[in-house]
């Protein structure tokens, strides 16, 4: 996490542009807290942040060669996951066809009976094999 706190700041708020005018800007954004991106954004999966991570970070990574392995991208990405951020409102109407919302959408209603935990920090292939249409 030293490596992610280089940037993203010891305490994981981001770094701000120093000479905005109205401070609200981000040079390197924050991975938790108020100003972060809210529970119903798509980095708020952890497939699709963990997928992001190994590809893209450090700053510099390409996704032709990461820089970390694959379980260090899933164990950064549940860590970031587990912190407070904003709440998205209107989240009930993001997916309005529950069983058609990403398997990692952590946010209920929950149409298959698994735990809110589950659905944000996996195993998913269980919630995925219960999607799938009996034969």
């Amino acid at each position: 996490m030293k490596t992610c706190a280089v940037c993203h700041g010891e305490n994981g708020l981001g770094k701000r542009v120093e000479d905005a005018a109205d401070k609200k800007f981000y040079q390197f954004p924050p991975l938790w807290g108020p100003d972060s991106f809210n529970d119903g954004a798509g980095m708020a999966r952890l497939i699709a942040m963990a997928g992001f991570v190994r590809a893209n970070m450090p700053f510099g990574t390409s996704w032709e060669n990461p820089a970390m392995t694959e379980e260090d991208a899933w164990d950064i990405s549940a860590f970031v996951e587990s912190q407070p951020r904003p709440h998205m409102s209107g989240l009930e109407g993001d997916f309005p066809n529950r069983k058609q919302k990403p398997v990692d959408a952590a946010y209920g209603p929950f149409p298959n009976g698994f735990s809110p935990a589950q659905h944000k920090f996996g195993p998913f292939q269980p919630i995925k094999d219960a999607a799938r249409p009996k034969k």
